[in-house]
Parts: structure tokens; C-alpha cells; sequence
């Protein structure tokens, strides 16, 4: 177990100690927390009238990262305590004081008696690894004093350290009284609730226990009908009870289990606003976090909210060490002459999609079996590597391709990761375009999509900044979507909406992104304007660090500028997926829910390639994007803000598409007209004959 000690910057880069990381396959990164194992006290439980508490929503007062006055309005809960407050609570009624370390002595005495019982000394322990119920519940405490403003602020990891307590502060005798009350409260209706079932229930979880302690000292009702769903031939219902259970996962999700004590209480906030409105959204049965169905449902426009009741303070607070990361603090390098930057050696992926065409395609492996056999005549043979998408196929082992169903309406091949000037990639890719003619003209299938996954480390060096660059040119550029062979199924299928821009987002969200990136644009900007990109923070550090900043700069940047949780999907509302469907999508390189971890950045904007000229062509391309962003970061040249009235790619006429493509292509130093394959297709009336 990590035990932390030193403080954590504001986006909480160091994890957990309480987390477990598993990363042995290309599955999304699982951090998962234990649960408290306890004894419960069957005894004096009793709790007095509780008064609710005095105070202003601000953040606990010494903290070096504060959000004030950013508590949701017209319902002021989990209160941040100011130190008026605490001098306040302290002069009135009783007179003895008690230090931070004392009350959280007081506290760790009452939870440690609440836990053990002779009634119920003969259950037992779950059994854990390593017996985390101390950890847990100094967490805890730590959590309730932060509330208090006797502790800093900070992530839900173990902090030994005695600088968490903010010097000089005290609590009152009568406040130290009026949270044991509330202790003694959840830990006796957990109990009566683990009575209610066949199997005591001994485990009480720190989500939970953060929860009923809020529920409990904000006095927060259960004045929320519940809502009636069919299961089956079974009716049954949701309750604001159950609901209470989704808040602290959500959290996780959201910060990737680097939440602060405060950022907590502004979810919890949101929550007790809107709980009517979730209870109404929820779905049975349902895997995805009800809260993600609330918000994408919309229900009295809870999303534009949360957006500027939550994501905004949220993102406000971290956004500065977001960017700093991209800096070294190191002076400013002496040799300041630009240099040529090197030609990347990218490595690449492909997703070679295939619209299924009729009933006889549509049957399960099917085309798969008629792939693999025409394959074989090629000369391309199974390479005894399978895996869940089907066999593999190559000359070796070195370069294979595997065929599978995306759904029954996609038909998709996937390959080895590849350099582009890897002979045995474009040895294999001709025959596999040869295979793919034969079974169009067959009827079989025809041209989808064609998503292009680049090594996220080969492509940025291990350079958040270069991601950063990217998206700002994205952004500005949406014709870019139209140009690269998607003209018709955009204007005709509204297709952007698999691969978009910030452009094209929903009305309530599109602001708040625009605005977010032009704020990590304008700081980052200040960054080179201040001198501080003598050595950026990339420089010297393993693989392993590089693939972590790039992993965190990934993740708030999905949650807080691309909003991939709360977005509504294109598929059913309560589907389990991350809204991953932009044109530039970073959610493979964390991982995320449906979504495989490979550190990758995926590009989605590109039609699926006809030929193999057509994939070079892409790849050549991406080269050159990539080391346009590298010389532009080099030579410390000021990022563009997306303008706040950016158009769609729909609204641009063919004409502005091909002459703003044919320029773009010139400013990366490519030629043009070796691109007209893409941008000749471009036109106004996809309906009119050629």
C-alpha cells in the first residue's frame, strides 16, 4: 500500500494508495476501492434532534486550492466551513475547544467502538489482502474535519503527514456532540438495514458511509416518489435510497479517482437538486451509473447545470496544473534557435469498416468465413493467433489482420500495429484490398468508415501539449471532416455525429467546450509569453511517465472539455458506453467504459480507404500533421482559440471545403493534388448524378 505523506498539486496526481490498479490486457484501467469491513454496535445508538449547520459554502479555509462561494445555489449543502465559522461555533455554548488531532482522536474512538459489539463479535472479517479499515476510516474522519475546516483539502488518500490539519483552528465541545450524533445515526441504520436481510451485512463501504454521513448532517428528505418500472413480470421500484449508492461511483468516474474532499460535496450538491428528477430518469434494468442517464435525459435541463454548477468549478480549479504539467521548471534554454524537428516514426492501426448490405451478409460470421477464404487464396494464411474479434491472418506472424462484426451492420478489420514504411503492411493491405473489391462487387458490403488509431506515445513524444495543439486545430478546421472522403454521408446521414466537432455538439454543451478549451489555450499562451518553455516536462522522463501525464491530461480532457459522461449517446440512452464519437477521440488512451485501453489517439473523420495508396495517403498526411504541432511547439508559437460562433462542417458550400482543404495541405508542406481522391468528392447536392 502507497500511504501518502506529501501533499497532492490540485488535479491529485498521485493516486490513491487505497487504489488497485489491474492492467493486464487492452481492457480499460479498473481502479477499485474496499470496502470497510466492521462490526457494527447494537447498543446506544440513539441520536438527538439534529439542527442543521450554520455556514457558508466555501472551501476549508488554508487550503491552497480554493472554490468560493461555488456551492450550488438555493440549496446549501455540504458546507465548507470559514474560519468566522469555526471561531463562531467555538464561542458559543460551551467553552472547551478541542485541537484538530484531538477531535479526530475523539472520532477514531467512537467509529472503532461503533465497529465492535460482543452481539456481533462472532461475524466475521471479509477477507482482504491487506486489512484497509484503519486507512479507510482515518480517510474518513479526515473527510468530516476537512467539512469542519480543521483539515486541508485534498484527494481520498492516506495522509500521515500532521501539516493536514490547518494550524490554529479548534471545534467546540457541543460540534464535536453533534457529529458523534450523526455517527452514531449511520452506523445504527446500516446495521438495520443489514438486519433486514438473510445475510448480516458486516461491510460498510467508505461511498456509502461519505454518503449517509452528508445525507445525515445536511438532513437531507427522502421526500422523492419513487418511480414504478416493470422488470419482466415483475414490478418494482427506485428509490432515492438506491440512487444514493450511484453518487460516489459517478465521482470516480468523473476524476478518475482523484476527487478532493470538496469536489465530493459539489457532486452531492447536485445530486440533492436534482434527486426527483434522476429518480424519474432512472432505468431498470440498467447497468450504466444513473446519474449518467439523468443527465443525458436532460429532465429540467439538469445538464446545463451540471455543466455550471459542477464541471465549471471543478475544471476552474484544476486547469492551471493541467497546463503547467505540459511545462519543465527548468531555465530557459540557452540555444534558442528553432530546429527542424525530426520525422516522426509513427506507429498506426487501422479500423477498416464496412456497411453490411443485405440479410445473407448479416448472419454471424458469415462474411468473416468468405473474408478468410478468399484470404487464403492469396496466400495469407491463419497465423494461429486468436483473440475475441476471431483468427488471425497474415504471411506471418509479424503483420496480421482479424475480421469481426461490429454489430450486424458493420463489418470490420483491424490489424497489427505498423510503421508506414513497413513493407509486410503493404504487402498485406493490397491483398486485403483485393479480398475487400471481390466482396463488394459481390454486394456483400461497402464503404464505411475509417478510424485510424495512432500510438499516442510515438505520435506526442510523451507531450500533452501536442495533444493540446491538435484538438485547437481540430476545432477551428471542421471542413476537415467533409474533406477526407465523408461529403455525402455527412450531408445526407448526418454522419458527423460518429466523428464531430465542438461544432457540432448540442446547444447546452457546446459553449461550455468551446469555452474550456480557449481557457487552457489562453494559459497555456501565458506559459510561452512568461518564458516558460525552456524544457518542456516530457524531457527525461521513462515511458511509463510520459504514457502517465499523457494518461491524465486524456482524462480531464474527455470529462471536462469533450464531456464524453454526461453527452447523450448515439445509441439507447442507458447504454453503458462513454460518448467517444469525436473527430479527434482520447478515450483509448485511459480506457473507459466499452472502450479498450490502447494507448492510442483515434482519428474518426476519415472515409474508410479504397485502396492502398488511400491508407498512404492518410498516413502521410498524419506525419505531417503531427510534425507541423512539433515545429509549432518548438518554436513556442501561440495557440488559436476556437471562435465561439464556429460553423459545422455542414454549413461551409464545396467550394470553401476544397479551397480551405487545398490550403491546409499546403501549410503542412503536402501536395494537393495527390489528395483529390478525398476532396474531389466534395459537392453541395450528394442527391445530383456526377
Amino acid at each position: 500500500m502507497n500511504i501518502n505523506t506529501t501533499k497532492t498539486d490540485s488535479y491529485g496526481f498521485h493516486k490513491s494508495g487505497l487504489a488497485e490498479k489491474t492492467d493486464e490486457s487492452f481492457d480499460s484501467e479498473q481502479t477499485v476501492f474496499k470496502s470497510f469491513s466492521i462490526k457494527l454496535q447494537v447498543g446506544d445508538t440513539s441520536s438527538a434532534p439534529v439542527e442543521k449547520i450554520r455556514g457558508i459554502g466555501t472551501i476549508v479555509p488554508g487550503s491552497s486550492h480554493q472554490i468560493a462561494n461555488q456551492t450550488i445555489p438555493e440549496r446549501k449543502v455540504s458546507h465548507w466551513v470559514t474560519s468566522d465559522d469555526c471561531e463562531a461555533t467555538n464561542a458559543v455554548g460551551v467553552s472547551e475547544t478541542f485541537t484538530p488531532e484531538e477531535v479526530a482522536g475523539h472520532f477514531r474512538a467512537t467509529i472503532e467502538n461503533l465497529r465492535h459489539s460482543p452481539i456481533n463479535e462472532k461475524i466475521a472479517r471479509e477477507s482482504y489482502e491487506y486489512d484497509q479499515t484503519k486507512e479507510l476510516t482515518e480517510i474518513f474522519i479526515d473527510f468530516i474535519l476537512c467539512q469542519e475546516g480543521l483539515v486541508h483539502d485534498r484527494c481520498f488518500t492516506v495522509e500521515r503527514s500532521p501539516d493536514k490539519y490547518v494550524a490554529g483552528k479548534t471545534m467546540s465541545q457541543g460540534r464535536v456532540a453533534e457529529i458523534e450524533s450523526y455517527l452514531n445515526a449511520i452506523f445504527s441504520e446500516w446495521e438495520a438495514e443489514g438486519s433486514k436481510t438473510y445475510w448480516p451485512r458486516v461491510d460498510y463501504g467508505l461511498e456509502n458511509m461519505l454518503v449517509d454521513y452528508l445525507k445525515k448532517k445536511e438532513n437531507v428528505q427522502d421526500d422523492v416518489a419513487p418511480k414504478i418500472v416493470s422488470s419482466g413480470n415483475f414490478w418494482h421500484k427506485i428509490r432515492f435510497e438506491k440512487l444514493l449508492k450511484e453518487i460516489y461511483p459517478f465521482f470516480q468516474t468523473l476524476l478518475d479517482g482523484r476527487g478532493f474532499f470538496s469536489e465530493f460535496g459539489v457532486v452531492f450538491n447536485f445530486f440533492v437538486k436534482f434527486k426527483q428528477e434522476l429518480v424519474d430518469s432512472a432505468r431498470e434494468p440498467c447497468r450504466t451509473n444513473k446519474l449518467n442517464i439523468g443527465l443525458r435525459e436532460n429532465r429540467s435541463h439538469m445538464r446545463e447545470y451540471f455543466n455550471r454548477h459542477v464541471l465549471d468549478v471543478i475544471f476552474s480549479r484544476r486547469c492551471d496544473d493541467i497546463v503547467n504539467a505540459m511545462f519543465g521548471d527548468s531555465s530557459f534554454e540557452t540555444d534558442t534557435e528553432a530546429k527542424p524537428s525530426k520525422r516522426s516514426n509513427l506507429k498506426l492501426g487501422e479500423e477498416l469498416e464496412y456497411d453490411v448490405k443485405n440479410d445473407f451478409s448479416r448472419t454471424r460470421g458469415r462474411l468473416c468465413n468468405i473474408f478468410s477464404s478468399l484470404l487464403k487464396e492469396k496466400g495469407m494464411s491463419n497465423q494461429a493467433i486468436t483473440d475475441q474479434r476471431g483468427v488471425h491472418y497474415g504471411f506471418d506472424d509479424c503483420f496480421t489482420v482479424v475480421s469481426f462484426y461490429d454489430s450486424t451492420a458493420w463489418f470490420e478489420i483491424n490489424c497489427t500495429p505498423y510503421h508506414p514504411d513497413d513493407e509486410r503492411a503493404k504487402l498485406s493491405f493490397e491483398k486485403v484490398i483485393e479480398v475487400i473489391d471481390t466482396m463488394r462487387n459481390k454486394g456483400l458490403i461497402d464503404y464505411s468508415s475509417g478510424h485510424k488509431h495512432v500510438d499516442a506515445l510515438s505520435a506526442t513524444q510523451g507531450d500533452a501539449g501536442v495533444l493540446l495543439a491538435m484538438e485547437s486545430e481540430i476545432q477551428r478546421n471542421p471542413f476537415l471532416l467533409r474533406a477526407f472522403g465523408n461529403n455525402d454521408r455527412i450531408l445526407q446521414k448526418n454522419e458527423a455525429r460518429w466523428y464531430k466537432t465542438f461544432a457540432d455538439y448540442n446547444p447546452d454543451t457546446k459553449p461550455f467546450a468551446v469555452k474550456r478549451l480557449n481557457r487552457i489555450i489562453d494559459l497555456y499562451n501565458k506559459k510561452i509569453e512568461e518564458n516558460h518553455t525552456g524544457k518542456p516536462s516530457h524531457k527525461g522522463r521513462t515511458d511509463w511517465e510520459k504514457k502517465e501525464r499523457l494518461e491524465q491530461f486524456a482524462h480531464f480532457y474527455s470529462q471536462f472539455v469533450h464531456m464524453t459522461t454526461i453527452q447523450k449517446g448515439l445509441g439507447y440512452i442507458d447504454v453503458d458506453i462513454m460518448e467517444k464519437y469525436m473527430a479527434m477521440s482520447l478515450l483509448h488512451i485511459t480506457g473507459a467504459n466499452k472502450v479498450n485501453k490502447l494507448s492510442t489517439v483515434e482519428f474518426r473523420f476519415f472515409r474508410c480507404p479504397k485502396t492502398v495508396q488511400e491508407i498512404e495517403l492518410i498516413n502521410q498526411f498524419l506525419q505531417a500533421w503531427f510534425k507541423y504541432i512539433h515545429q509549432c511547439r518548438k518554436d513556442k508559437i501561440p495557440l488559436q482559440p476556437v471562435p465561439e460562433d464556429i460553423k459545422s462542417c455542414k454549413d461551409y458550400t464545396a467550394a470553401e471545403v476544397q479551397l480551405k482543404t487545398i490550403e491546409y495541405l499546403s501549410k503542412l508542406g503536402l501536395n494537393p493534388e495527390e489528395y483529390r481522391c478525398f476532396w474531389g468528392e466534395v459537392r453541395d447536392n450528394p442527391s445530383a448524378p456526377d
